[in-house]
């Protein structure tokens, strides 16, 4: 009798169990909620708790090659993204985020290829055609890069990026003047994106208006920037100016920033040579010699 009442009472509260048990749905939503929250290896956990219970479930993949990729691990973000494509192997974004994860391993041609699938599925995605111009930037394809830009301004010409990033190309396809005006709207609709003014400083510095460039680099420059190119330019800009006392502060700031700048010390040789300063110009060019000879 003690038995039976012992198994009655395990049957009624069975119902109970199975309503507390978690559903795949319910890790990936506790995943979510720990990547919005940055424990990414916690949300990585959440998501192969899901997959566990349900192997096909594609919105955990794809959440767990996110997480993936919060942890720095493309190629695993890479193995999720390979199943979860197999499963919905028409899914655009599917190939943009395989696209940006093969594209961090450095893995360029596969990556051109998914952006270049994403944009087949679906032709109207400006985030596409950004990331894709990106691409070619690095691989040196700069009207190819250009014309992406173009693309993603002509579907949403409201993005301070696309136009920064379509300048970058036709400043290296020598279009100065375009670059110019490219750079002017990006911070038109950013005054505070320090890229942007840095990359006008060097478009005006082409064409000649050095006070204009001087200008840009001082409206960013301050104590705490860290970045010795900042430096650099600004020391370029005020050697045109024939400003070789503060160009040569620049250059210092530069090496100090960066010991192994090996332009920062050419340039730098450039200017104490017109200071005078010939053993100190030459103690600049060996430097930049020994340099040179370590990074083969």
């Amino acid at each position: 009798m003690v038995k039976y009442c012992q198994l009655l009472i395990l049957f009624c509260l069975m119902p109970f169990y199975l309503l507390k048990a978690q559903t795949a749905k319910d890790y990936c939503s506790s995943g979510l909620i720990k990547y919005k929250t940055k424990d990414c290896r916690g949300a990585e956990l959440e998501y192969s708790n899901a997959i566990a219970i349900d192997p096909t479930y594609v919105q955990a993949y794809t959440n767990r090659a996110l997480a993936y990729q919060c942890l720095n691990d493309f190629h695993a973000s890479i193995r999720d993204y390979n199943i979860a494509i197999k499963l919905m192997p028409l899914n655009d974004e599917l190939y943009f985020g395989r696209a940006w994860a093969e594209q961090k391993t450095e893995d360029y041609k596969m990556s051109l290829n998914d952006y270049n699938k994403a944009i087949s599925i679906n032709t109207k995605n400006e985030r596409y055609y950004n990331f894709r111009g990106e691409l070619k930037y690095i691989l040196g394809d700069f009207k190819g890069a250009k014309d992406d830009c173009s693309k993603a301004i002509s579907i949403n010409g409201a993005t301070t990026l696309f136009y920064y990033n379509r300048a970058k190309s036709l400043y290296m396809l020598q279009d100065f003047k375009g670059a110019l005006n490219d750079y002017n709207k990006a911070l038109e609709l950013d005054s505070k994106y320090v890229l942007a003014y840095i990359g006008r400083a060097e478009a005006k510095e082409k064409l000649r208006d050095f006070n204009g460039a001087l200008d840009d680099c001082n409206k960013v420059i301050s104590p705490l920037t860290v970045d010795p190119y900042f430096f650099l330019l600004r020391g370029n800009i005020k050697k045109q100016l024939k400003d070789n006392y503060n160009a040569l502060k620049d250059y210092n700031k530069a090496v100090e920033l960066d010991p192994k700048y090996t332009l920062a010390y050419i340039c730098r040789a450039t200017v104490k040579e017109k200071m005078g300063d010939s053993p100190g110009a030459m103690q600049d060019l060996n430097k930049a010699q020994a340099l040179k000879k370590n990074k083969r």
